[in-house]
C-alpha cells in the first residue's frame, strides 16, 4: 500500500514537472531562438548600411539616419577641441585605453560629437593621456550614429578636470559640461587627426550575423529535444499507468 502511494506521489510530481517544462521551458527556448534570429537580421542590416556610399552633406546624412542606425559620411567638418572627453574602458589589441570625444561642427551649423579614435591609457589609473589637438577644418570620412546607450551608476559617470574621463555619452551632462547645445549625434571618424590617436578602422557591430544564426539553431535544437523528451515521457507514463491497472 505504501509503495503504491509513493509511486502515485512520484508520478504526480513528475507530471507537474512536465507541465512546467511545457508551459515555461519550451516557450523560453523558442523565444531565445527567435531573439537570436532577430539579432542576426539586425546585424546583417547594419553591415549593409555600413557598405553604402557615403553621404556628402549633413542634410543627406540626417535623412538617412532617420531610417538607419549607421550612415557613412564624407564631408568637411571643424574640430572644436574646447574640452576633451575620454570615454573609458576602450581596448585595442588587448591594451587598455580611451575613446577620444570632442565637439565638432559641420558647415558652421550646430555642434555634434566627434569620436576621434582610440588612445592608450597611462600605466596608472590616476593619470590621463595628454591630448594635443588644435581647432581645424578637415575633410573627414566617418560613420554617423546616435549615442549608444550603456548602463552606468548614476552620479559616477563624470569626473572633474580636463580631459574628463566619462563612462558613457550622457548628453545632458555633456551639454552641461561644455555649456553648449550639442545635438545627440556622433561622428565616428576614420580619418586620422593626431599621431597619438588611432582612428577607427571599422565600426564594431558585435558578433557577426552567422554566429547569431548558429545560436538560434542551438536554442531551437534544444527546444525540439525537450519536446521529444516530453512526448516520450508522457507516453511512457501512460503505458505505466495502463500496466498498473
Amino acid at each position: 500500500m505504501t509503495d503504491k502511494v509513493s509511486k502515485a506521489d512520484s508520478r504526480r510530481r513528475f507530471k507537474w514537472l512536465r507541465l512546467g517544462l511545457w508551459l515555461l521551458g519550451v516557450p523560453l527556448l523558442l523565444a531565445l531562438g527567435s531573439w537570436q534570429l532577430q539579432r542576426a537580421e539586425q546585424k546583417q542590416v547594419w553591415l549593409e548600411q555600413l557598405e553604402q556610399s557615403p553621404a556628402t552633406t549633413p542634410e543627406v546624412a540626417l535623412q538617412r539616419l532617420e531610417a538607419s542606425d549607421w550612415v557613412p559620411v564624407r564631408f568637411d567638418l571643424e574640430l572644436m577641441p574646447l574640452k576633451v572627453f575620454l570615454l573609458d574602458n576602450r581596448t585595442h589589441e588587448g591594451k587598455a585605453g580611451y575613446e577620444v570625444v570632442i565637439p565638432v561642427r559641420v558647415d558652421e551649423g550646430p555642434f555634434w560629437l566627434g569620436s576621434l579614435g582610440w588612445v592608450a591609457a597611462p600605466p596608472r589609473r590616476d593619470e590621463l593621456p595628454e591630448i594635443n589637438l588644435k581647432r581645424q577644418w578637415l575633410l573627414a570620412e566617418a560613420v554617423l550614429s546616435r549615442p549608444l546607450e550603456s548602463l552606468t551608476l548614476t552620479g559616477t559617470q563624470f569626473e572633474e578636470g580636463w580631459p574628463r574621463r566619462i563612462q558613457s555619452l550622457d548628453m545632458e551632462q555633456i551639454r552641461s559640461s561644455l555649456a553648449l547645445s550639442v545635438e545627440p549625434l556622433v561622428l565616428h571618424l576614420k580619418t586620422a587627426v593626431s599621431d597619438s590617436i588611432m582612428p577607427r578602422a571599422h565600426i564594431y557591430t558585435g558578433i557577426p550575423p552567422q554566429r547569431h544564426t548558429g545560436y538560434a539553431v542551438q536554442w531551437f535544437g534544444l527546444a525540439l529535444a525537450l519536446i521529444i523528451w516530453l512526448v516520450w515521457a508522457g507516453l511512457k507514463e501512460r503505458r505505466g499507468r495502463a500496466a498498473d491497472v
